[in-house]
């Protein structure tokens, strides 16, 4: 039951991450992971990450974002947060 336990992270990432693919970065480097959730640009110039899944698939994705990212990425605020029941999959929010 453990391997399947779910973990929610929202990362904050600080930088030069608009306009630069970022959202579609951290799409792909999704595919193959047990991850649900979206990632999104905010009015301030930062993306933001919601999302949650077995904390094995979790950190590898945040490892995948910030190895492809890091030249862009100055700063990412992790914060954990409790897991919600519906999310369906892991998507770009508008």
């Amino acid at each position: 039951m453990n391997a399947t336990k779910q973990t929610r992270k929202i990362v904050r990432y600080r930088g030069n991450v608009q306009g630069v693919g970022f959202r579609a970065n951290a799409i792909h480097q999704g595919r193959g992971l047990n991850v649900k959730g979206f990632v999104r640009n905010e009015p301030d110039g930062d993306v933001l990450l919601d999302v949650q899944g077995p904390a094995k698939d979790l950190n590898e994705l945040l490892r995948r974002i910030s190895s492809s990212m890091e030249r862009k990425i100055n700063e990412a605020l992790v914060d954990d947060r409790e897991p919600l029941p519906d999310r369906k999959n892991f998507s770009i929010r508008y």
